[in-house]
């Protein structure tokens, strides 16, 4: 299990309204000495939602330091070759930032519809996916027969160096599987401290099934949030930001996030430390993404990481 004294690291899913403004976020968390920015994927959403291996591309060149990741890809909506080859030029423009995080995904039916991925079939898509990744990134020749990928003899020309960490989200029993078969961190969302603790507890015992080291595998989590001093300021924003999204109402969502001050915001991501977590990705729900960045950073990472 994670140590207490393992670091609690930090990263971001900034958005922004424009190009220069997620630009503009992504160089004030690194300024801030944030581990990461992050961003989420849909191939189809009802509403505005860019293409995330784009927008990292452009962070890499703002930025020196900081990884850069997708929270999360759906993998499975691509095709295999042409993935390894973006996510491994991606790894060479970046000067080996980045990190690529995968889910199954599945709450539009009609993006896996229109990539021709049977939602049904989606777990079993994607594992396909990694599984060909694994071997294309190798550098090595290698034939591959699955679900994804039919070749013989394939060999990618660009192997990312350093190797690509692969961070795996789903908190069902199939995700963990999948973490600790393949994943270099468990990354789920939408979830709760208790079934995190029970979640990361099984990844462990499963890595071990694989004859994988479950130290090696980070426990993570990501979680909308909203900062701000005044809780009447910031409950109406993520509320509304999470009714617009999910399509539920927010008091059965709540637990699944944190908002408020400083105060609130400890309290709320000491029940997942306590849990095991050991990075924290957060969803900027609305607002002035900048100040809750220098907050966030300011007032709530030092307590923790104290």
């Amino acid at each position: 299990m994670p140590a207490a004294t393992d670091p609690i690291t930090f990263g971001a899913l900034p958005g922004g309204s424009s190009p220069e403004e997620f630009l503009a976020a992504c160089q004030t968390a690194e300024a801030l000495g944030y581990d990461s920015v992050w961003v989420g994927d849909h191939v189809l959403w009802p509403s505005f939602w860019p293409e995330p291996l784009t927008m990292l591309a452009a962070a890499s060149a703002v930025t020196d330091r900081i990884h850069l990741g997708t929270g999360i890809l759906l993998a499975a909506l691509r095709r295999p070759a042409p993935l390894a080859k973006q996510t491994a030029t991606l790894q060479w423009l970046s000067n080996g930032r980045f990190r690529l995080g995968v889910g199954a995904g599945g709450e539009y039916p009609k993006e896996f519809e229109a990539s021709a991925v049977p939602l049904d079939a989606r777990g079993a898509y994607l594992d396909a996916t990694l599984e060909a990744l694994r071997g294309l990134w190798s550098g090595d020749e290698v034939s591959l027969h699955n679900a994804q990928i039919d070749v013989d003899g394939a060999r990618l020309d660009l192997p990312p160096d350093p190797p690509i960490p692969v961070w795996v989200g789903g908190r069902s029993a199939a995700g963990q599987r999948r973490a600790a078969q393949y994943g270099d961190a468990w990354m789920p969302f939408v979830i709760g401290a208790d079934r995190f603790a029970e979640g990361w507890a099984n990844v462990r015992a499963r890595a071990e099934g694989f004859d994988r080291d479950p130290d090696a595998i980070r426990p993570a989590l990501q979680l909308w949030g909203q900062f701000d001093d005044d809780l009447a300021e910031a409950l109406p924003v993520i509320a509304a930001r999470i009714e617009a999204t999910y399509r539920v109402d927010f008091d059965r969502f709540e637990r699944y996030t944190v908002y408020g001050d400083a105060d609130m915001w400890v309290s709320r991501l000491q029940e997942f430390v306590d849990a095991g977590v050991r990075h924290f990705n957060i969803v900027l729900a609305g607002g002035d993404r900048l100040m809750q960045l220098t907050r966030i950073a300011t007032d709530v990472i030092p307590r923790l990481q104290s």
